[in-house]
Formats: structure tokens, sequence, C-alpha cells
């Protein structure tokens, strides 16, 4: 009987475990805002195209502030458990008795996990079009800010894991802290090493969905943060596997 040597043969186990945790969560909870929305519009008649030159984009709108409250949260669902559980409950001793790499077993993982949460917007949009019969409130910019933030926020979530199983609980607190400082090191007068902290961290701040996607300089430092943890995760998978005492 022949074996399966392809590098992809894992693929479709990585779809559908994708397909039950988060995508099938994220729809659910897609779903019920957008019933939620449609009840609301239907009870205050607010369905349909509003007049010309309405300044305000209803779905648009909604999508932002959905994906502004939630899309950290999100993308620590879809990435945190990617290496964080299987190193948790060992499962690296029986996935890599077979002969397939660490890193791009993972990196599979981690792109599946992209585009789940690139297809979630998507999803909630198409619901929201039928409630509000109008757009899906989805544009270039929003979309461009949530694929930013998968690679920012998911690349660091995908490198801490390889430490510890509770990475994406220490990726959330350097999201809240640059946060902070994202404030604080605007005031006059504030202490250099907060702003020395501030500039070490991610750039978390940069990609929020309220805002338009950066440019020059800052769209590069994000993509370089990104891309540098990303490749450094890949790394460590590859040259010190899991279970070799580094984690925890």
């Amino acid at each position: 009987m022949s074996r399966d040597e392809s590098p992809l043969r894992y693929m479709p186990w990585f779809i559908r475990d994708a397909i039950v945790w988060p995508f099938r969560v994220f729809v659910v909870t897609s779903v019920v805002i957008d019933l939620l929305v449609w009840r609301f519009a239907t009870n205050t008649h607010m369905r349909g195209p509003g007049p010309d030159g309405a300044l305000l984009d209803m779905p648009h709108g909604l999508q932002v502030a959905i994906w502004s409250s939630g899309l950290t949260i999100a993308i620590l669902m879809t990435v945190g458990g990617i290496v964080g559980t299987d190193l948790e409950r060992g499962y690296y001793r029986s996935l890599f008795s077979k002969p397939m790499s660490p890193a791009w077993y993972y990196l599979q993982r981690f792109l599946v996990g992209a585009a789940v949460i690139l297809l979630t917007p998507l999803v909630l949009g198409v619901g929201l079009a039928l409630a509000l019969r109008s757009n899906m409130g989805l544009t270039w910019h929003l979309i461009g800010q949530i694929g930013l933030s998968y690679l920012l926020v998911g690349s660091a979530t995908f490198l801490v894991s390889r430490f510890s199983s509770k990475g994406w609980l220490f990726v959330f607190l350097a999201s809240v802290l640059e946060s902070v400082l994202s404030h604080v090191t605007m005031v006059p007068g504030v202490p250099a090493w907060l702003k020395v902290l501030h500039q070490a961290l991610p750039p978390f701040e940069l990609t929020q969905p309220a805002l338009p996607v950066p440019s020059g300089g800052a769209l590069w430092h994000v993509v370089a943060y990104g891309a540098v943890m990303l490749a450094l995760a890949l790394t460590l998978l590859r040259t010190r596997p899991l279970g070799n005492g580094i984690t925890s």
C-alpha cells in the first residue's frame, strides 16, 4: 500500500480542524450579530440604502466597530492553539514521529488560520447586506488592516507559543500595554524609558481596523516586525524541536 508523502498531506485535516474551531464559532457569532442587526433595522425602518450623499455607511460602520472590538481576540483564538495546544498536550511526540518538518507543518496551519480570519468578514458582510438591504460594508482598507493585524498579532502569538502554551495571554497583555503606551508617550515629559519600551513592542496600534492602512515607513515597520517574528518562530521550530526543554 502506497504511503502519501506529499508535503500537503495534512492540509485536509488542517482545514477540517479550522472549520470546527474557530471558523464555526465565528460563523455562528456572525449570524447572531446579523440577526440582531436585522431585527433592529426592521423595527426602526432603517433597511435599504440611505439617501444620496448620506454620510453614514451603516454596514461599513458596523464592520469597523465589530472588528475594532474583536479582531485581536479572534486572532488569539485562531493562532493560540496552533503550537500551544500541541505543546501542552504532547501531541508533537506522535505528529513528528513520521518525516515532516515541524516548521512546514505549523506554517500550513498558520496560513489556514489567515484564511479563516480573512473569510470571516465576508461571512459577516453577506449577513449585513441581507439584513440592511445594502452593501457588505467591506473596503480594501479594512481587509488590509485585518490582514496586517493577523501578520503582527498572529506572528507574535505563533512565536511566544513556542515557549509557552499560554503564549496567547502574553501577547494579549503586550497588546494592551502597547495601546496604553501609545497614548501615554504623547504626554509631555514622559520618561524616556517608556518611549523606548513603546518602540520595542510590536506596533499593534498601527493595525487597528478603524485606522487607514499605514504607508511608507509605518507599513514597513508592521510588515518587517511581523515577518521577522514569523521567521524566528519557524526557525526555532526547525532547529529546536518541541519538547527539548525550552518550553513550558
